[in-house]
């Protein structure tokens, strides 16, 4: 079983409330919760923040799961590219500004999302 969905965002933001704004628009644009997991600076860009987020899944089956996450998904971002499965379904995918994506909440510049299957 896929229980949830693991984000991984990069927003130009200046603090964590600035942050906790970008999570809201996400949460707002996608069809299931959305809670903030962790909040830091990016090391390498100090003017972004790395946000970790976590959405429920609940779905059985990889054909199922990434049906479910690709369609959250576009409704923040697209283009995605996605990874190859793993050997237990499990996959991930990336948007990012600067390779041609889009995101429909100002200041989100990269995303990723990753699914794993509960063993």
């Amino acid at each position: 079983m896929f229980e949830t969905i693991q984000w991984r965002c990069y927003a130009r933001v200046k603090d964590r409330r600035g942050a906790e704004r970008v999570v809201g628009r996400l949460a707002a644009r996608l069809d299931r919760p959305l809670r903030l997991d962790t909040y830091e600076r990016y090391w390498k860009y100090p003017e972004l923040a790395e946000l970790r987020l976590v959405s429920p899944l609940e779905s059985f089956g990889p054909e199922a799961a990434l049906l479910a996450v690709l369609q959250s998904a576009w409704r923040i971002g697209t283009p995605w590219t996605l990874g190859a499965p793993g050997t237990d379904g499990e996959f991930e995918g990336i948007a990012a500004v600067n390779t041609g994506s889009h995101f429909s909440v100002p200041g989100v510049e990269w995303m990723e999302f990753q699914v794993i299957a509960r063993q």
